[in-house]
């Protein structure tokens, strides 16, 4: 899952969580087990990595 991301890196994805909850954005940093999403809005959203259970690429 690490290198796919690793290899998405500023490209625009939607990660699915386990709870089932679509988070979108565009994955701006890896660090530690965190995902660093920036979405549309310009927020940030941290996404621990044990927390994905998918990943959609378009």
């Amino acid at each position: 899952m690490l290198m796919l991301l690793k290899r998405l890196h500023g490209k625009f994805i939607v990660l699915k969580t386990g709870s089932g909850e679509e988070i979108g954005g565009r994955i701006i940093r890896l660090h530690n087990g965190i995902v660093v999403l920036r979405t549309l809005l310009g927020t940030k959203i941290y996404v621990p990595l044990k927390k994905i259970i998918a990943v959609i690429s378009r």
